[in-house]
């Protein structure tokens, strides 16, 4: 039994609870009990383990477990060390400089479930915000038990309601996407539904025949960011960077298959890659402007003229209205 006197912090419940984990399942009702505080405490205690790495799998609602792969022994962090990484890694993201740095190399130690795994992956950098994870485990449990969801989701063309087979949770850039086909459909075609943007949910009774995991893996494929996870057409792109830009991509694998020429007598390079959606490389264009170059497909440096005349107009538009 839970002893006050031996601590009522959360690090102290968090701790606890790791290592209950690494030993099986835990149920929120049975730690509610146990640890004296209302199931929502638990409740966040595990959202902030999930959060922070540990991936874990929920095969019915309260229960849970960590996911195939990932265990504690894996780390070889200390208390302190562990206790830092799951209080903190939530304004870690805020605080910046060396804070950020450490926390990413204790991540890079991290085990992770592989795609088939898990109905987590993550692609690109982490989303580590929990206002989006309204829904989270109703979302997973519908993923692992092959549920169909009736979501009421506010697209930007309006808000509507739809039947979703849902097969993935996807991390990218600070939000969740569930990743899910259309109830109906006879071809199965994924789609990415932000988490945050579903403002009603209810599982539903009828189960679906989950489609097969080399699918689900094709269509994630090579993604860098969220705009690359798509089963269509891929387009071969070809850059050239220089400066700082191409120190940049030749330090980081930035962009789906990217392949980078050995640095020309200027300091130039050549990035060859492969993408699903223009998106995947027009914001990496405009961060680097002007010492990165379109050279091909023309389609491509239309898309990133657009976007930059886009934003002069509004400038321009925005500096008339100042005077």
């Amino acid at each position: 039994m839970y002893q006050k006197d031996s601590g009522d912090k959360k690090y102290f419940r968090v701790l606890n609870i790791l290592n209950r984990l690494n030993e099986g399942p835990v149920r929120i009702a049975d730690l509610s009990a146990e640890f004296g505080v209302c199931e929502r405490s638990i409740q966040r205690d595990i959202e902030r383990i999930n959060l922070t790495g540990f991936h874990l799998d929920t095969s019915q609602k309260g229960l849970y477990s960590f996911s195939s792969g990932v265990s504690l022994k894996n780390f070889n962090l200390t208390s302190e060390q562990l206790s830092m990484l799951v209080l903190m890694r939530e304004v870690a993201g805020g605080l910046g400089g060396t804070i950020t740095d450490a926390f990413d190399k204790i991540f890079d130690r991290a085990t992770a479930p592989g795609a088939g795994d898990s109905p987590f992956y993550s692609v690109g950098s982490r989303a580590l915000n929990p206002l989006t994870r309204k829904f989270y485990e109703d979302i997973v449990f519908a993923i692992e038990n092959h549920k169909k969801l009736k979501v009421r989701y506010a697209a930007t063309e309006g808000v509507t309601e739809r039947v979703l087979l849902p097969v993935k949770i996807l991390a990218s850039e600070n939000f969740f996407y569930m990743m899910a086909a259309r109830d109906g459909e006879k071809a199965v075609q994924f789609r990415k539904y932000r988490v945050d943007r579903i403002k009603r949910l209810e599982i539903l009774p009828e189960e679906f025949a989950p489609p097969s995991q080399e699918l689900i893996k094709r269509t994630i494929g090579t993604a860098t960011t969220i705009w690359g996870v798509n089963d269509g057409k891929k387009t071969r792109i070809i850059l050239r960077a220089e400066g700082a830009a191409a120190d940049f991509l030749q330090s980081k694998e930035i962009l789906p298959r990217q392949k980078v020429s050995k640095p020309g007598k200027d300091g130039s390079v050549t990035v060859k890659a492969e993408i699903h959606h223009n998106m995947e490389v027009v914001p990496l264009v405009l961060h680097w402007m002007p010492e990165i170059t379109i050279i091909e497909p023309s389609e491509l440096r239309e898309a990133a003229k657009k976007s930059i005349d886009a934003y002069l107009e509004k400038q321009k538009i925005y500096s008339l209205s100042c005077r």
